[in-house]
């Protein structure tokens, strides 16, 4: 009979087995896999896309289809195909139940095709080919990606996507003094001496940054010794501080995060690199999300009455932000879309400052109200217009409403800081208040220099990865249950140890899939890792208990036990600090090795040897012997 308290570690071993299967299987964990997105290049003369009942979605576009046949010919287009593909070569590919989306041209249909147009859409009722005539084409295929069988998570290297690694814009000098409350002043001196905005300048203790790359060392030089600091060209540092490092990557990871790239991770390598990564996305999505730094502003465009200049001043930025609210649609009195709009809610500081300036730049009285010539007053005098910017570009112009103005007028508005801010679409609106949800990137990633790379693998390549890496993974288990069954000849001895070895890794995907871990080959090095040692200390325990005598009693077992796990606590606390520098460092795809190893030894030590003793025990020693 097996008492569960002399066999409490078997216990917990399958307590956490099953643990593991629920977080592999089960609702724990599990996650919205997304959309994945593969390439395909037409070019040539006779290279050709079927499409089999698939609507094709046309915005200022140039596609013409043939008299003669059902075939859409498409000159000098970028096409972008979603829908389930299926049976695609080098040459071609079938999609059913989708779309094909064309930029920039007209739409040209003869009108006795079998093909309907309305409203930008082409209907086609059956099989039709597309052709690059004459030029090359790229077809971006987006479908639903496969959740797969578990809840484990897949990063670059296994599910495919997107990696950008590249320096951050900047120069920096350290050692100067910046005497106290002089930061402002001191920034305010230096962006004018380099004729940047005064965002591109950080003063931060004894630390002054540039965040332009339009500005050399010896600019810098020049400009901190007008503003009486000592420094030389030399001096001058490329890249930017650990600390604007640190916070390039809390923001753009949030903004990655928000703006529907799941399971993208930002890190940073090297001296000065930062890695962007993200499952199922194309370069040009990923990078214009990265290179934009999310500079939100509203300023107040104002023409004077019988003036001919417009003064511009910034009246709202992110900082005079609280919080924001769900974007929508703004409507005119016909209840026809006009543009939308992000709500928020300005802090006691930025309410107060701006009613000030909304009353000192007479946006409140009746030259202001409504009088914005960049929507519709132009038959007014002067213009007053809120200009929304972001990153310097204007993307909507509005003019002071009449509540807004009187509220503003009487002081009553800041009791309940609330505006809008506009945008021409839904899409600059959402980019709107990610930006100001998020913050501003206080520097650019730089994507023109020789530094940075951009890198695409195929959803298709990386499955195939997957595939490998799982035939190796198996590879490295039968040759281990096969090295163990050749030392020990004995069923009875090996079989436990090569299930104890599968538990553990077991264990170790369950938290991987609990974690929401992104497994990448650098992981799976890891749990091959993890087998290797795992098999290695569990050969200890049993040469240890089986090759020194007879065991007898259970004394003498649990006193060969212990000797055995001493010897495998040192090399586990060994592992554990030899490993631990890799996830503190920037060493990129080694920081994923050393977590999963790091990983794997804990449970190794605190499950699976333990029970791996007690099963052992059980064998050896009959019930009187324990």
């Amino acid at each position: 009979m097996i008492s569960l308290r002399e066999n409490w570690r078997i216990v917990m071993l399958v307590a956490f087995l099953l643990a593991s299967a629920v977080a592999l299987v089960g609702p724990i964990g599990g996650s919205d896999p997304g959309t994945q997105t593969d390439f395909v290049e037409l070019s040539g003369e006779q290279q050709e896309l079927t499409l089999d009942r698939s609507t094709i979605q046309l915005e200022n576009t140039t596609l013409e289809t043939t008299n003669e046949s059902d075939t859409i010919v498409a000159s000098n287009a970028t096409i972008e195909v979603r829908g389930d593909i299926t049976d695609r070569t080098d040459a071609s590919a079938r999609v059913t139940n989708g779309s094909i989306t064309v930029a920039d041209g007209t739409l040209v249909v003869p009108s006795n095709a079998d093909i309907s147009r309305t409203q930008g859409t082409v209907g086609i009722p059956n099989e039709t080919t597309l052709r690059a005539e004459n030029s090359q084409v790229t077809l971006a295929i987006e479908r639903q990606a496969d959740s797969g069988l578990t809840n484990l998570q897949y990063g670059f290297d296994l599910a495919g996507g997107t990696r950008i690694r590249a320096p951050l814009v900047g120069l920096h000098a350290t050692d100067i003094d910046v005497g106290d409350n002089q930061s402002r002043e001191v920034n305010a001196q230096i962006a004018e001496e380099l004729g940047v905005e005064q965002i591109d300048i950080r003063v931060r203790q004894d630390t002054i940054e540039v965040f332009n790359d339009d500005v050399s060392r010896a600019e810098f030089a020049s400009a901190l010794q007008s503003a009486g600091y000592d420094v030389q060209a030399e001096d001058i540092n490329n890249g930017v501080t650990s600390e604007t490092r640190e916070n390039v990557v809390e923001i753009l990871q949030s903004k990655i995060d928000r703006t529907g790239l799941s399971g993208g991770t930002v890190t940073t390598v090297g001296d000065g690199l930062v890695v962007v990564e993200v499952p199922n996305a194309e370069p040009s999505e990923v990078r214009d999300t990265v290179s934009d730094r999310g500079v939100v502003r509203i300023v107040a465009s104002v023409r004077e009455p019988g003036s001919n200049t417009t003064t511009n001043t910034t009246v709202i930025t992110g900082d005079d932000i609280a919080n924001t609210g769900q974007i929508g649609p703004r409507e005119n009195s016909q209840g026809e879309i006009t543009g939308w709009e992000a709500p928020v809610t300005l802090n006691e500081q930025g309410a107060q400052q701006f009613q000030s300036q909304m009353n000192a730049l007479n946006f409140t009285d009746a030259r202001g109200i409504g009088n914005c010539d960049a929507t519709g007053g132009a038959d007014r005098a002067g213009s007053y217009c809120l200009v929304t910017t972001l990153d310097g570009e204007p993307v909507r112009y509005n003019g002071m409403g009449e509540d807004l103005a009187g509220g503003l007028r009487d002081g009553s508005w800041s009791d309940t800081p609330t505006f809008t801010i506009g945008a021409s679409s839904a899409e600059q609106a959402q980019e709107v208040k990610i930006s100001l949800e998020v913050g501003s990137l206080p520097t650019n990633l730089d994507l023109t220099g020789s530094e940075h790379d951009i890198s695409y693998l195929q959803p298709s390549l990386a499955q195939e990865f997957k595939s490998l890496s799982l035939v190796t993974g198996l590879l490295a288990w039968f040759g281990v249950a096969g090295m163990v069954f050749l030392r020990y000849r004995k069923v009875r001895v090996a079989i436990p140890m090569i299930f104890t070895a599968v538990a553990e890794v077991f264990i170790l995907l369950g938290f991987a899939a609990v974690s929401g871990l992104a497994l990448d080959l650098s992981h799976i090095a890891g749990l091959i890792a993890v087998i290797g040692t795992g098999v290695d200390d569990l050969i200890i325990i049993a040469d240890e208990i089986l090759q020194q005598g007879e065991v007898a009693t259970g004394r003498v077992f649990e006193s060969r036990f212990r000797k055995a796990f001493w010897v495998i606590g040192a090399a586990a606390v060994t592992t554990i600090i030899a490993m631990s520098p890799l996830t503190i460092l920037s060493v990129g795809d080694l920081f994923g090795f050393a977590i999963v190893t790091i990983v794997g030894v804990l449970i190794g030590v605190l499950i699976t040897r333990p029970a791996y003793g007690d099963i052992l025990r059980n064998l050896v020693l009959s019930e009187d012997q324990r």
